[in-house]
């Protein structure tokens, strides 16, 4: 399965499957995502506009006690 991530607001980014739609928090200075660095069932390495940030979607899944398989999804970013 493949999911998008991208900047939606100034400040949050979201990752988003057919079946699964995650909106968090970003440092405000995030404006772009230029690639997925690396990705390992949930956690991000993406280079931004401004260097290197990580982003650990299991723990985001977990504060909201969302129970997610990231194993087999495909994180691709979606350009505005």
């Amino acid at each position: 399965m493949t999911a998008h991530l991208y900047i939606e607001n100034e400040g949050y980014m979201t990752f988003d499957t057919r079946d699964i739609f995650l909106k968090f928090l970003v440092p405000k200075i995030l404006t772009t995502i230029n690639r997925i660095i690396e990705y390992d069932d949930g956690y991000l390495v993406i280079d931004t506009n401004y260097g290197e940030e990580y982003v650990d979607l299991k723990a985001i899944a977990s504060e909201i006690d969302l129970r997610l398989d990231f194993e087999n999804i495909i994180p691709l970013i979606r350009r505005p």
